[in-house]
């Protein structure tokens, strides 16, 4: 059974890429357009991994990790930030590995592949 991401992002052209990237790699995809939409597709897609966008509209990637944490279901699940954000909101946890876009595709599966294989 293939492991399962959750790509949060509101940017099209981002989530086909990274879509096919998981895909490729032999991940599971699912995708959310904003935090709320997130938090309602973690919950019931039960993902082994959530990737992350910062600046969403309606709820935002740091909301939604606020919101995450708070959450005993979901605040396990490891979360890797793919952003074009500049500093790291002080919200985020310091140990949250942060990719900036644009992404670097041997580096997002690498980490992806530290955190819950393959």
């Amino acid at each position: 059974m293939s492991k399962k991401i959750l790509i949060i992002d509101d940017d099209p052209e981002i989530v086909a890429y990274l879509k096919e990237v998981f895909d490729n790699a032999g991940y599971e995809t699912q995708t959310a357009v904003d935090g709320d939409d997130g938090l309602a597709k973690a919950r019931a897609f039960k993902p082994d991994l959530i990737t992350l966008d910062i600046e969403m509209p309606t709820k935002d990637g740091t909301m939604f990790y606020v919101k995450k944490r708070k959450d005993a279901a979901l605040e396990p699940i490891p979360t890797v930030v793919i952003s074009g954000i500049g500093p790291k909101p002080p919200s985020l946890s310091k140990s949250l590995p942060v990719i900036t876009k644009p992404i670097d595709t041997v580096k997002t599966l690498k980490i992806i592949a530290d955190l819950i294989g393959v």
